[in-house]
């Protein structure tokens, strides 16, 4: 791939990463939840998802979406289970909210790996990235051409991407979690992450 190919592609890729999505919103409610840490480890799921589906699209198994089936179906379960058990506890504390300064912000490995494989579920089942990544891609660039160098020089792109992104999102969010508990009002913003997260769980079901 040539300079300017790579160039188009990381032109389509901000355009993919920053258009408003599920993922975008559910990143920042996770950052208002949980903060920063979780918020950049959702968005680390989400370019895992989105990496898995570059390298079906340049390896040829196009044809592996359609044949995931049931599979398919474990993984949206298993995202929207995560999601929905985050807004629970969100309309937990909305219910029972803690003080200024005990804002929630949980980072054991446990609570890291849920939000994690929360975030790869949402490019796996989504047909925005799908879309993009097995048809808009193949449209516009021949991916049959496409070498191990070119794959990493996409991937790299995609990482620093998804760094730019996750940067605006998650620093936006954790400003305004800081601003929320300075101003006492980390209950009403608990409430609206709980809608979020259970739209976006919803979401991933129905689509």
């Amino acid at each position: 791939m040539t300079l300017a190919t790579l160039a188009a592609f990381a032109g389509a890729i901000f355009v993919l990463f920053f258009t408003p999505g599920p993922g975008n919103v559910a990143m920042v409610a996770r950052t208002l939840d949980a903060g920063p840490v979780h918020g950049f480890v959702y968005g680390a799921g989400i370019i895992t998802g989105d990496i898995f589906w570059l390298t079906v699209a340049v390896t040829g198994l196009t044809a592996l979406s359609s044949s995931l089936g049931p599979s398919v179906w474990i993984v949206k379960l298993a995202g929207a289970g995560v999601l929905i058990w985050f807004a629970y506890r969100a309309f937990r504390s909305f219910a029972n909210p803690e003080t200024p300064d005990r804002i929630r912000g949980t980072t054991t490995r446990l609570g890291l790996a849920a939000t994690y494989l929360a975030g790869v579920a949402m490019p796996l089942t989504n047909p925005k990235p799908i879309v993009f990544y097995l048809s808009f891609l193949p449209a516009f660039f021949d991916l049959s051409q496409v070498g191990i160098r070119d794959w990493l020089a996409m991937v790299a792109i995609m990482l620093a991407m998804y760094g730019l992104t996750a940067a605006v999102h998650v620093g936006l969010a954790h400003r305004a979690r800081d601003w929320l508990k300075a101003k006492g009002v980390k209950r009403w913003a608990d409430g609206v992450t709980g809608v979020i997260m259970l739209a976006v769980a919803v979401l991933l079901l129905v689509r």
